[in-house]
C-alpha cells in the first residue's frame, strides 16, 4: 500500500515546512499545488522539493481557489497507482498525531474506501494575545499555539481507483465513488489561528472567494478570539483530551448543519419548480 498526499497551498509560510515534514514521516509522495502564494510559501516548497524527491510541485497558478484543485491533482496521477493505494487530503495547516497507515490497512481489510479525521483546533486565545508582543516568533507554530479543542471531523483519506476520474465539476472532500466509510478516525492538529495578522489575511481570502468557504461568510471578522480557560493545553507525548461532552456536542452540531442544508436544498428546489411553472404559463 502506498499513501500519497494532495496539498493545496496559499500563503502558509509560517507553517508549511512543519506540515510537510510531519506528512513525510508516512507519505510516499506529496503532490503540491501552489495557489499564487505571495508570502514566501512558494520559495519554501521549492526548496523542500529540491531536497526531497517525494515532494512534487504540480502547479503554481493564480486561479481563484476551488476545492476542485484536489480533483485535478488526483486525475493527473490516479492511473499510476493501484486500487490498494490511498490518498490523503493534506491541508497546509494540519499535522496528524500518528501514522495513519495501520488504520488504512484495517479499512481496506473491511472493504472501506474513505476515512475521516478528528480535528483538534488550536486557537489563538486571550492568553496568547496578552503575551503576543513579547512572544518568540522564531519558534515553530506548534510550540507557540498550545490551546485546543477537538470539535470537528472531516474526510481526509480515500482509496485510489486507477480507472475512475474525479470530475472537476464536483465539489467534495473525497470522490463520490469513495463512499464506504471506515468509522475509526485518527486525530490531527489543526492550526487555523496562528497570529492576528494571519487570521485577518485568512478571513479576507475566504470571504472574497466567490466559490468556496461559504461557512465563514456570515461570521464577523473579529469573532475569533477564544478564552484559554475554555480550551485544553497541549503537551507533546500526552493523550489529547476529548471528553464525551465534546463528542456529543459535535454530533448535535453535525445534525444541525445537515438539517439546515436539507432545508435550504428543499427551498431551492421549490423556488426552481415555481419559476419553471411561471415560465410555462
Amino acid at each position: 500500500m502506498k499513501l500519497n498526499a494532495i496539498c493545496i497551498i496559499k500563503n502558509e509560510v509560517d507553517i508549511i515546512a512543519d506540515t510537510l515534514d510531519c506528512a513525510l514521516a508516512f507519505c510516499d509522495m506529496i503532490y503540491v499545488f501552489d495557489n499564487a502564494s505571495t508570502d514566501g510559501s512558494w520559495e519554501v516548497i521549492c526548496a523542500k522539493a529540491d531536497l526531497d524527491s517525494r515532494i512534487v510541485i504540480v502547479a503554481h497558478t493564480d486561479e481563484i481557489y476551488r476545492n476542485q484543485f484536489r480533483n485535478r491533482v488526483y486525475n493527473m496521477f490516479n492511473h499510476t497507482f493501484s486500487a490498494s493505494d490511498w490518498w490523503y487530503i493534506l491541508d497546509a495547516d494540519e499535522m496528524l498525531i500518528e501514522d495513519p497507515r495501520p488504520m488504512l490497512v484495517k479499512a481496506m481489510q473491511r472493504k472501506k474506501t474513505q476515512m475521516r479525521v478528528w480535528q483538534a483546533q488550536f486557537y489563538f486565545t486571550d492568553k496568547d494575545l496578552a503575551v503576543y508582543d513579547n512572544e518568540d516568533k522564531s519558534l515553530p507554530v506548534p510550540k507557540r499555539r498550545r490551546y485546543y479543542r477537538i470539535n470537528w471531523r472531516e474526510p481526509r483519506f480515500f482509496r485510489n481507483s486507477p480507472s475512475q476520474k474525479w470530475p472537476e465539476s464536483i465539489s467534495g472532500k473525497v470522490p463520490p465513488f469513495c463512499n464506504a466509510l471506515f468509522h475509526p478516525s485518527p486525530i490531527c492538529r489543526h492550526y487555523p489561528q496562528r497570529t492576528p495578522e494571519q487570521i485577518k489575511m485568512r478571513h479576507d481570502i475566504r470571504v472574497n472567494n466567490p466559490y468556496s468557504f461559504l461557512h465563514v461568510k456570515n461570521k464577523s471578522e473579529n469573532d475569533w478570539l477564544k478564552k484559554a480557560t475554555n480550551c485544553y493545553f497541549y503537551e507533546k507525548g500526552q493523550n489529547m483530551q476529548f471528553p464525551l461532552i465534546d463528542r456529543f456536542t459535535f454530533y448535535v452540531n453535525q445534525s444541525k448543519y445537515w438539517l439546515i442544508w436539507r432545508i435550504k436544498n428543499l427551498i431551492s428546489i421549490k423556488k426552481l419548480l415555481i419559476s419553471k411553472v411561471f415560465k410555462v404559463t
